[in-house]
Parts: structure tokens; C-alpha cells; sequence
């Protein structure tokens, strides 16, 4: 009996711990300050988003079938890989590209000369791009240098940044190719892009374009441990 209450206490120990821990969770993520609305939302573009890369599945297994459907005749599969090379040429960067998308502009506050908190950071610019990404962007410039795998950005003694060898200084145009409407929620949501830099006083504003231009990269992208 004395084994069998043990036990059944254990067990119940456990189940409160693990509610504790998902609450201070959620507390921390900041869900229990989001407003059911901003939850439904956040949802839909998830579920969206979701969608979208099923979509994207379904055409590479399209691909793979066209390949195999090909095999048989040279002229066809030569044309498939040359539409290949392309796509692979304008996905590292080596294309111009337009498409709809938004642009983005971000400033340093009123009073950056006196407070550094006010100053846009590589930090702000590097968490811009990977919020992009996540929302789906498929082409990304700052001040018109287009971001690529080998693209880092250095912020020089807190004066200026680096970023593909070539100065740039605020305020700071970010063009994006993609679904405005996932570009758009990353930006506006709670704790995005937006909320997160206007809180230190930076200006962040954007207008969604049908036609947004990127230039391509104009270096060379060498590989020499990859394979």
C-alpha cells in the first residue's frame, strides 16, 4: 500500500511539474499577452505557410517525374536541366530578379548621435533578413546588395557596416521578393520586426510594390571545401 501511494504521488508530482514548466513556457513566448485575434492570425499564416510548402513538394515531385518521363529522349531532358540551371542561377543570386514583394526602410531614431540604443545594429539587419526568410522571401537586397549564402554584414566600430565588401550606412532599404502577405505579417506582428525596433526608437516603414527590382550579385561565390 505504502508502495502504491509513493508511486501515485510520483506521478502526480510529475504531471503538476510539467503543467508549471508549459505555463512558464507560454509565459515567456509571450502567448498569454497575445490577444486571441493576433492568435488566430498567427495561425492562418502558419497553416498558409504550411500549404504553401506542400505546394512546393508537389512540384519537385513533378519535376522528378518529368525527368523520368524525358530520360528517353536527349533534346527534353536538355531543356529540363538548362530551365534547372537557370532557377539554380537566380536562387544563389547571379540573376536580376523582379517580382511583387514590399520594401523596407530602416532608420536610425531622432537622437542616434547621442543614444547608441537608437542606432540601427548588423544585429537589427541580420534579424530583418531571417524573419524575411522565414515569411518566404525568395530574393533579399540592402541597399541594393542582394544577400546571398556567402553574405555577412560587420558593423565597423559602430561608424558604418560592411556587407558584401561594400559600405552602407542608414537608413537602410530592404527590398524582398515574395508573398506580401507573409512579408508583411513579420513585420506587423507582435514581437516582429516592426515592434521590436520601433521600441529602442528606430523607424521602420514599408510599402507593399507589384514590382519589386533586385539586382544581382556581381562577385563570385568560390567553394573550396564542399563537394
Amino acid at each position: 500500500m505504502a508502495v502504491t501511494i509513493g508511486i501515485i504521488c510520483l506521478l502526480l508530482t510529475s504531471v503538476m511539474f510539467v503543467q508549471f514548466k508549459t505555463v512558464h513556457v507560454i509565459e515567456k513566448s509571450g502567448v498569454s499577452l497575445m490577444r486571441e485575434s493576433e492568435l488566430r492570425a498567427e495561425y492562418t499564416a502558419t497553416k498558409e505557410k504550411s500549404d504553401e510548402m506542400e505546394k512546393q513538394i508537389e512540384e519537385i515531385e513533378k519535376t522528378i517525374e518529368e525527368y523520368n518521363s524525358q530520360s528517353s529522349d536527349n533534346q527534353g531532358t536538355l531543356e529540363l536541366l538548362r530551365a534547372d540551371v537557370e532557377k539554380a542561377k537566380c536562387d544563389i543570386g547571379y540573376t536580376d530578379v523582379k517580382g511583387p514583394g514590399i520594401v523596407i526602410t530602416i532608420s536610425d531614431g531622432v537622437e542616434a548621435a547621442s543614444d547608441s540604443y537608437q542606432r540601427v545594429s548588423y544585429d537589427d539587419l541580420l534579424f530583418a533578413i531571417n524573419e524575411l526568410k522565414y515569411a518566404g522571401a525568395e530574393a533579399i537586397s540592402i541597399n541594393d546588395q542582394r544577400i546571398v549564402n556567402t553574405t555577412y554584414i560587420k558593423d565597423i566600430q559602430y561608424l558604418y557596416m560592411v556587407m558584401n565588401e561594400q559600405r552602407i550606412t542608414s537608413p537602410y532599404t530592404i527590398k524582398v521578393i515574395g508573398d506580401s502577405k507573409y512579408l508583411e505579417s513579420v513585420i506587423n506582428i507582435k514581437g516582429g520586426l516592426k515592434d521590436e525596433l520601433e521600441s529602442y526608437k528606430k523607424s521602420v516603414t514599408y510599402t507593399v510594390e507589384n514590382e519589386v527590382y533586385i539586382n544581382k550579385y556581381n562577385d563570385f561565390i568560390e567553394i573550396n571545401y564542399g563537394e
